[in-house]
């Protein structure tokens, strides 16, 4: 492996004490009974912008929207389109604003990969704004 792919993988390697801890795995995926789903990216604690952060948020993302256009989704939740499959940033209530500004330039990839995108700011409890 080279030393910059070496670099991006340590990036994006598990981290139990990173905001994001796993690049790789669905946080909640709510499926809908007559087709579509949300998918839920929890991000519980603050992020700084940099680099490894902003590395591993756009990677989350990514891996989302695959899953959106596998075959595994579709068998799951029928063909995926922006009206019924959403991906759902819910962030810590004392984000770095840069976070959800950057999520929000992911607006017309996201569509463009067959999912709308949402970005909400957890309650200071932690909980998203529909959980009262």
């Amino acid at each position: 492996m080279s030393s910059a792919a070496s670099q991006v993988s340590d990036l994006l390697a598990d981290d139990p004490d990173h905001g994001i801890p796993c690049v790789t795995s669905l946080d909640v995926h709510s499926v809908w009974k007559h087709g579509g789903s949300d998918l839920h990216v929890i991000i519980a604690k603050p992020l700084a912008m940099d680099d490894r952060s902003r590395e591993r948020l756009m990677a989350k993302l990514e891996n989302y929207l695959n899953f959106v256009n596998s075959p595994e989704y579709a068998a799951q939740c029928g063909f995926p389109n922006p009206q019924t499959t959403r991906v759902v940033f819910s962030l810590h209530p004392d984000m770095n604003p840069a976070v959800a500004a950057t999520l929000l330039h992911c607006t017309s990839w996201v569509e463009s990969n067959n999912a709308s995108l949402k970005v909400q700011h957890l309650d200071a409890d932690l909980n998203p704004p529909f959980v009262h």
